[in-house]
């Protein structure tokens, strides 16, 4: 019983790929650079985008010395 294109393994030789998509290869590292990098510049712009959104909101609350000193006077309260 064939489970795939091989009836028997006497000849191994004679065929090449048993994998699927054989040639493929370079054109799937292709795709998978792409979306990786993709991936990435997304990720560092939406940081960016929620990093400003955080300094943004600590300038509405005074700056960086007052928040600070509410964390000190909330820790020392705990």
């Amino acid at each position: 019983m064939a489970t795939g294109l091989v009836d028997s393994w006497t000849n191994v030789d004679k065929f090449g790929a048993v994998y699927p998509f054989p040639g493929s290869e370079t054109l799937m590292v292709l795709l998978a650079l792409v979306v990786w990098l993709g991936w990435h510049i997304w990720q560092i712009k939406e940081e960016n985008a929620e990093f400003k959104a955080d300094v943004e909101k600590i300038k509405g609350r005074g700056g960086v010395g007052k928040v600070l000193d509410e964390e000190l006077q909330r820790e020392i309260q705990d």
